[in-house]
């Protein structure tokens, strides 16, 4: 399992709007091309805490080439009134992977989903401490694409560019969208994404790390380094396990400084650490046992070697 969401930036119509800084960098591409770049008013945000590895924009139109922040700007201001400016993706990277090996399989995964379809987009690449586990980092791709893309090659202006596209003379309206629908995708889209990361994400780490150190119930053992698309519930159909959903604690717990919030982030921790070992053990028990199988065995033979070893000097003393 890995995590990977997905979600749309809307251009909201006016009546829909709310002065409410949450609802602002919702819906607005420049400000989500802001968070992930750590530009601009997030130049500062998690600053001591979060790492940004590596930033990249490509298949920018000609006149946002040099400024991508144009770009999402220009997204947010000429695009339809309830239509997509951009859709942003998350995704977990494997922390057994070096940084370089990270930029590659982002880039990978990127072509995948809009790349090939030479659609607009910048990426970052972050990587915090674990909240739950402060022994482990967190690296993740944030992605941010448009689904206009810029395969015929015909120069448009800003406003252009997101107008409505003319099928029957292109070079008269917008850039063409490649939507969910046009890739015969449609509410499958998500299942279809989250199958080709965990294909590309294990393609990866079966070249570059292909095992992994995970430790059960104080026994640490060396397992086969993969992830896996399905959720929970169809991984304990499939493989007769019982894994259980980790709960998630409110962002805002880990901010507050009030005391009672932080002894329920203090239960809540000790309850997803449990959960998490009792879901490896479901997941790799097979390997666990044989891992205590050979210490005992180890163990066994430790005390019959002492204590033939304490017998031969009591014989040689008589």
């Amino acid at each position: 399992m890995y995590y990977f969401d997905l979600r749309h930036n809307l251009k909201k119509v006016k009546s829909e709007r709310k002065n409410t800084r949450r609802n602002k960098f919702i819906h607005s591409s420049k400000a989500g091309y802001h968070y992930i770049t750590r530009t601009s008013h997030f130049s500062m945000h998690k600053q001591n805490v979060e790492e940004l590895e590596y930033t990249a924009s490509a298949n920018m139109p000609n006149w946002a080439e040099d400024n991508p922040e144009f770009f999402w700007n220009a997204a947010d201001q000429y695009e339809s009134m309830s239509k997509r400016t951009s859709t942003h993706i998350t995704i977990a990277l494997p922390k057994e992977l070096s940084k370089l090996k990270r930029v590659e399989l982002s880039n990978q995964l990127i072509h995948e989903f809009c790349g090939k379809y030479k659609m607009p987009y910048s990426f970052a690449i972050h990587s915090h401490i674990a909240s739950i586990d402060d022994r482990y980092e967190q690296p993740h791709l944030h992605l941010l694409y448009c689904e206009r893309s810029i395969f015929d090659g015909i120069e448009r202006t800003p406003e252009k560019f997101f107008k409505k596209y003319c099928y029957k003379n292109p070079e008269k309206g917008g850039a063409k969208k490649i939507t969910a629908d046009v890739l015969k995708l449609g509410r499958y889209q998500i299942s279809h994404y989250r199958k080709i990361t965990e294909k590309v994400i294990n393609n990866f780490l079966k070249l570059y790390a292909p095992v992994k150190e995970v430790e059960i119930y104080g026994i640490k053992i060396e397992v086969e380094n993969k992830v896996s698309c399905l959720s929970n519930e169809d991984y304990n159909q499939k493989y007769g396990t019982n894994l259980q959903d980790v709960p998630q604690i409110p962002r805002h717990y880990f901010h507050s400084q009030d005391q009672e919030i932080q002894d329920k982030v203090h239960r809540f921790k000790t309850s997803i650490k449990k959960i998490r070992e009792t879901n490896l053990y479901e997941i790799y028990k097979n390997e666990y046992h044989l891992e205590l199988s050979k210490k005992s065995e180890y163990q066994n033979e430790t005390t019959y070697t002492v204590e033939f070893e304490e017998s031969e000097e009591n014989n040689f003393e008589c």
